[in-house]
């Protein structure tokens, strides 16, 4: 897919007084914040106050997921791929017109009334693994911050049950189960994450925070039947 414009960045909390005038007291330090911290910066910005789902916050957000995604291993090459080429085909059609497709409900409308939505190479499917792989992604970090003793393995396999199996053909969960067996241990995820005093109670506030927009997303796509159950 073209790579069309940059995704701009969501603002950052302010970490320190201006200069000159000394540090707050508890401050963390921009290089001291979790990866999920800063997440959390994208998730806020996601909701448009009127119930819907501002676009670039959210593919920002989704974008920033990646280096995660990274964090569980080699064998996750072809899903960061996949979630990299579905943010870039919506985020092409915002900026085709960023106005009018300023929520992600309007980009799925518009390709409903083109009769466009069933299309494989189109915005709604685009979406629709996009959220799949997302709710993927929170499912496994939501058991290992719930399970103190859960390996990083055991969470992806029943994420994996849970979200996506019930929509991968048998050769598709082949390549899948595969990826799961290269996963890092849970010692070494956390190591890879960062070091952060805040890692384990910021994860847990992007878990609960990311799950209500994508359960938002899901809600929309079911209620229009947009949330296809067909198997790749």
């Amino acid at each position: 897919e073209g790579k069309e414009g940059k995704l701009q960045s969501a603002p950052r909390r302010s970490l320190s007084t201006e200069a000159g005038a000394g540090s707050v007291p508890g401050a963390m330090s921009e290089s001291s914040r979790s990866v999920f911290s800063v997440l959390l910066d994208h998730v806020a910005q996601i909701d448009d106050g009127n119930g819907g789902v501002r676009t670039q916050a959210f593919l920002n957000a989704c974008r920033e997921v990646l280096p995660v995604v990274d964090k569980l291993g080699t064998g996750f090459t072809v899903v960061r791929i996949d979630v990299s080429g579905n943010i870039d085909r919506i985020h092409n059609r915002f900026v085709s017109s960023a106005a009018e497709y300023e929520s992600v409900y309007a980009i799925l409308e518009r390709e409903v009334e083109k009769d466009e939505h069933t299309g494989n190479s189109g915005c709604t499917k685009g979406l629709l693994w996009l959220k799949r792989a997302m709710q993927f992604l929170v499912e496994l970090l939501r058991i290992l911050h719930q399970d103190k003793d859960a390996s990083v393995s055991d969470a992806a396999n029943a994420a994996y049950e849970k979200v996506l199996k019930p929509y991968h053909g048998w050769i598709t969960s082949g390549v899948f189960w595969g990826a799961l067996k290269l996963v890092p241990s849970r010692e070494t995820l956390y190591a890879n994450l960062g070091e952060s005093p805040t890692m384990e109670q910021d994860m847990g506030a992007f878990v609960s925070q990311f799950h209500e927009v994508l359960s938002k997303i899901h809600d929309y796509m079911d209620s229009r039947g947009l949330n296809f159950p067909d198997k790749v």
